[in-house]
């Protein structure tokens, strides 16, 4: 008889008795209250973690049947996933870690003041090098180097404006960076060195020419690894598990060589997606090679570099967005774009060839429609919309005929809540009328568009603040008041006045579908990675104007706790102590 079929009926009780065993699993909670930001499960009250990812989520009957070595009851508490900063600059805050702040100034002659107690205050610097000069009060060709010469002439000093946009510089600085006297804009219009009707350089300096002007006074710290690993362990703390880099002018490959180097020692906090940027036009020709050698190098189941960051217009305070119709207060200037729609629509097509992702710097609305218009023509080319995932990230003005262009066309549209806030009064001078409807996410959102929303933290006073933490952008996106105004100062458009949910969506779901990881990050569903974070208080019911003080009582990050504790903690008095 062969002895094979003898061994048969043995198989089948083996296999009947596997069956009969509940399912096995590394964690199961109970009894949370879990926002899953899946739109065909949006609550659930329990989740199974095996091997990094979710094997269940759903109600605490099923959850129970599962075998694990650890059952968790989190008696109510709220579960969101994990929350993924879309825009943020952690190469930025490492280099510019030892950037002096100016306090906030209510005008001009309070600012002089403040530079000069600052430049006094630090004698031992050899150079002086800053943030904080409001653009408001110099108009709008600039600060002048003869101010800061009157307060200091034989060290160099640097001061980047509020915006980081812009650099004011002494003659000093000028002298000690080998520009020379008159040196070639580099995006004329938008990144120049400004001149006086003597065509003589008055030291305000703008975008790329800016950031070109400090790299000559300054250099890459050893310690400024150190400083990235702490920013991205408190952005861990805030409950972020991902980010995206949005670029570090010019220093891509010093910055992801240290997030790669903390990656190879386990020591990397948080997911790290990365971009290469082009700010110029002379990076044109080489930006898709660029971005592969990129993608290549800096590559692991943490660290990914696959998109395209590009510089397209500049900002609003410098005059250098792209706008439709002319600046209220320059007659005549729109700002510029970086190059012609026909040469972004190539790059476009050359993205999807090699199948990597593309991000477009756009402040103005002649900028947002000139992206628009090249998706539009790169899609009738293709004949079908671009794997590539696109991103129009800022979009401060949108013209209203461009609002359902983006759920037509596929388009991300990425903003920072947390500058949605009501500065109508900051930006009327130059935009006009534009000034009433800023930042429209509501009217993209209802028109069907994919949203992501960020930080966009790029500078060290911004990481201290609180402001790199996605619950002042959950806050100021749903009250449309800044922290310093609430409860009871001005707000923006009520009409504005973003959902918790729409929120947690696009910090959530939004920002993975921006990266191309959906399917892997951005819901609380079976098969995804088990990102997610506990918070003691309720998000949904809390006072709207303490919602940026949220901090996680504990993060994972595939299941495993990386931050924080399931201890219960007492939300009230944690922020009764920080308010002393």
């Amino acid at each position: 008889m062969n002895r094979r079929f003898l061994a048969l009926p043995l198989i089948v009780l083996a296999l009947t008795a596997c069956a009969d065993k509940p399912p096995v699993a590394d964690a199961v909670y109970l009894n949370a209250r879990i926002y899953t930001a899946n739109p065909d499960l949006p609550w659930a009250e329990a989740m199974v973690v095996r091997d990094e990812k979710l094997t269940y989520v759903g109600d605490n009957d099923t959850a129970s049947g599962y075998r694990a070595m650890e059952k968790i009851d989190l008696d109510g508490r709220l579960v969101l996933p994990g929350l993924i900063d879309a825009h943020v600059h952690p190469g930025f805050i490492a280099m510019y870690a030892d950037l002096l702040p100016l306090p906030e100034a209510e005008d001009r002659e309070s600012q002089m003041r403040d530079i000069a107690r600052l430049i006094a205050d630090n004698p031992d610097k050899d150079l002086i090098f800053a943030i904080g000069w409001n653009n408001e009060f110099f108009g709008t060709t600039g600060p002048h180097r003869r101010d800061l010469d009157a307060l200091e002439s034989s060290r160099p000093v640097l001061i980047f404006d509020i915006t980081m946009h812009s650099l004011w510089a002494n003659t000093r600085a000028l002298e000690l960076s080998g520009i020379g006297e008159d040196p070639v804009d580099p995006w004329p219009g938008v990144a120049f060195f400004q001149r006086d009707e003597n065509g003589d350089l008055t030291g305000y300096v703008t975008e790329s020419a800016a950031f070109s002007l400090a790299g000559s006074l300054t250099e890459v710290r050893e310690q400024e690894e150190q400083v990235l690993r702490e920013f991205l362990s408190d952005l861990k703390k805030d409950g972020i598990t991902a980010v995206f880099d949005a670029g570090n002018f010019g220093r891509d490959d010093e910055v992801y060589g240290a997030v790669t180097r903390m990656d190879e020692r386990g020591e990397l906090p948080v997911r790290y997606y990365g971009s290469y940027s082009i700010m110029l036009p002379a990076q044109y020709d080489t930006a898709v090679e660029e971005l592969k050698r990129m993608h290549e190098s800096y590559r692991s189941e943490n660290v990914r570099v696959d998109t395209l960051k590009v510089f397209y217009d500049g900002v609003v305070e410098t005059r250098g967005a792209h706008l439709l119709k002319d600046y209220s207060d320059m007659p005549g200037h729109r700002g510029a774009s970086l190059f012609g729609v026909d040469n972004l629509k190539q790059l476009i097509l050359d993205l999807d060839r090699e199948n990597l992702h593309l991000h477009i710097h756009t402040i103005g609305d002649q900028a947002a429609r000139s992206a628009l218009d090249a998706v539009e023509l790169a899609q009738t080319e293709l004949d079908r919309q671009v794997r590539s995932r696109i991103t129009l990230t800022h979009l401060q003005v949108v013209d209203e005929a461009d609002y359902a262009r983006f759920a037509e066309l596929g388009v991300i549209a990425q903003f920072t809540p947390a500058w949605h806030g009501h500065d109508h009064g900051y930006y009327y001078p130059a935009l006009g009328g534009r000034a009433d409807t800023p930042y429209p996410v509501q009217p993209i959102l209802e028109a069907g568009a994919k949203v992501s929303f960020s930080s966009d933290v790029y500078f060290p006073s911004e990481w201290h603040d609180g402001s790199a933490s996605p619950f002042t952008g959950i806050q100021v996106g749903h009250t449309r008041q800044y922290r310093e105004d609430a409860p009871h100062g001005p707000t923006g458009l009520e009409s504005e006045k973003l959902g918790i949910d729409v929120l947690i969506d696009g910090y959530t779901r939004g920002a993975a579908w921006q990266l191309g990881q959906e399917g892997v990050q951005g819901m609380l569903k079976a098969g995804y990675l088990a990102d997610f974070i506990v918070l003691d208080t309720d998000l949904f019911t809390m006072p709207a104007h303490t919602i940026s003080e949220l901090e996680p009582s504990a993060v994972f990050i595939g299941g495993q706790l990386v931050q924080g504790s399931l201890q219960p903690r007492d939300w009230h008095a944690m922020l009764s102590r920080r308010e002393r």
